[in-house]
């Protein structure tokens, strides 16, 4: 088992958040086509799990449930 110790003294919590940030972004700029590259991935899972049978019927349920609701409001401020 591996421990850490961190210790921050001497700064602002929020000076440490802006360079960490800081520090990110450069690397996101500086790395466009590997997180092009990632995004792809992440996206095309994404939709592999949007696509499956249960998912699919879950938003098929959920859509049935939200024009229900919408078409007995329209009806009742008719």
């Amino acid at each position: 088992m591996v421990k850490i110790n961190i210790s921050i003294e001497g700064e602002d919590l929020s000076e440490i958040i802006h360079e960490l940030f800081s520090i990110g972004v450069t690397v996101l700029q500086n790395n466009r086509k590997e997180v092009r590259e990632i995004l792809k991935l992440v996206s095309d899972e994404a939709f592999d799990v949007l696509f499956e049978r249960k998912t699919l019927e879950r938003g098929a349920e959920l859509y049935k449930k939200l024009n229900s609701e919408i078409n007995w409001s329209y009806k009742q401020n008719k």
